[in-house]
């Protein structure tokens, strides 16, 4: 490796990570140090264990616990003139730049998805079920949801203090999209301008798709929330459940979390701030800590019956229909999109699968008498970077333990990593 006048060997690990030259650990700025090398970025919070060398078109933030600034990042004026000709975006110049930035495994997938047809509800959705074509209709679920039970409720702690946030400053592609964003959702109803004493941060982080997918960071209000433990259906259970089923029908609920309302009085709390302004959701977003206990408490609602019976699985905005016969298929299929319609929730057809004999849910692939893992997750495995303290190897033991049941010997298999974790003697 050679920066500047200094050059030295090191051994590096190669993979598609993004456009970065090389990203080097902390502990290799003793050396830096000592041969007169100024690294392009130094990051000093405790949380970060890397240093970025060269020109930063894209970052991944690290943990950061609420308490923690992510701002600390250091450029000086060269950086920042010529990252400004080169058309790059800094991580920071002051503050934080969190730039969506992409790795390659993401740009083969767009090209990818360029490649696929996109159908109309009418070509995509069976004969049969066009009643319920109002279902599928984007223009339709474009509105602002009615006040339910399940309003989505937001309780502090005793004794909380008050915080705000940083703004991020964006690049010229996220500018564009924040104000898309917020016309679309002012339009729909979804956020209101705000006075808020609290205020959370917004940035972007980049999809499969390659679009942009806006994040409040509500991390610092989570941690003054009290809790709602309202349990998320268990994943065994429902591998149980699909293992004799021949047919499957799957749909994804559009806008997913938007469809429901924050509770009147409670919007204030969940305010964030862009550099546009200061605005307050009055639905239901991604980051919210109990978010995903009050979507699925609703949709079990909803579905009460037909889950209980054995005819549908729901986790979160995933809804499964599964059965045995064709008969039945379509009528529980047709009650589903029946309760759906009553309830102002909305799919996306082009995500729906129907009348299929396998189909991946959860992690697995369900069909032909069999359940088998998730080729997608199976690679993760096998693609794991080699563990290199205690977590790391927690880490991998956890993520290989939602396979156990296809191992032989599983608990035998894997006691060398617990002896690594003092968990096995």
């Amino acid at each position: 490796m050679q920066i500047g006048d200094h050059v030295e060997k090191m051994v590096f690990t190669v993979t598609d990570i993004g456009p970065e030259d090389a990203i080097i650990g902390l502990d290799w700025l003793p050396t830096a140090r000592d041969t007169g090398v100024r690294p392009t970025a130094r990051r000093r919070s405790p949380k970060s264990k890397w240093l970025v060398i060269g020109a930063c078109r894209s970052k991944v933030l690290p943990d950061l616990e609420p308490e923690e600034d992510p701002t600390e990042v250091e450029w000086n004026e060269t950086d920042l003139i010529e990252a400004w000709e080169q058309g790059i975006t800094l991580p920071g110049a002051p503050q934080l730049f969190v730039a969506a930035g992409h790795t390659y495994s993401q740009l083969f997938a767009e090209e990818e998805i360029k490649k696929k047809v996109v159908k109309t509800a009418e070509e995509s959705v069976p004969k049969q079920y066009h009643e319920f074509l109002k279902v599928f209709s984007k223009e339709a679920s474009e509105r602002l949801p009615e006040r339910k039970l399940y309003n989505h409720a937001i309780e502090l702690v005793p004794g909380y203090s008050m915080f705000h946030s940083k703004v991020y400053p964006l690049s010229n592609n996220e500018q564009e999209e924040l104000d898309k964003f917020l016309k679309e959702q002012l339009a729909k109803g979804y956020i209101w301008e705000s006075k808020s004493p609290i205020s959370s941060s917004f940035f972007f982080i980049k999809k499969k798709k390659g679009t942009l997918r806006p994040v409040q960071d509500y991390r610092r209000l989570n941690t003054i929330t009290v809790k709602n433990r309202y349990p998320l259906p268990l994943i065994a259970e429902m591998v149980d459940k699909l293992c004799s089923a021949t047919l499957f029908t799957k749909f994804d609920v559009r806008w997913g979390y938007n469809n429901i309302r924050i509770k009147a009085g409670d919007e204030w709390k969940a305010a964030f701030v862009t550099n546009r302004g200061l605005y307050k959701p009055l639905v239901m977003f991604f980051s919210l800590t109990n978010s995903p206990a009050t979507f699925q408490a609703m949709m079990n609602d909803i579905f009460h019956d037909l889950i209980i019976g054995g005819k549908v699985l729901v986790y979160l905005d995933d809804i499964l229909v599964f059965s045995t016969n064709q008969e039945e298929h379509d009528k529980v299929t047709r009650e589903v999109l029946r309760r759906l319609r009553d309830n102002d929730l909305f799919l996306k057809p082009e995500k729906c699968e129907w009348n299929v004999p396998k189909v991946d849910y959860v992690g697995y692939v369900f069909g032909g008498d069999e359940v088998a893992m998730d080729p997608a997750k199976l690679k993760g495995i096998n693609e794991w970077l080699v563990p290199r303290n205690k977590k790391d190897v927690q880490k991998f033991r956890g993520f290989s333990n939602f396979y156990r049941r296809f191992i032989k010997d599983f608990a035998k298999i894997l006691r060398p990593l617990d002896r690594l974790t003092g968990n096995d003697p």
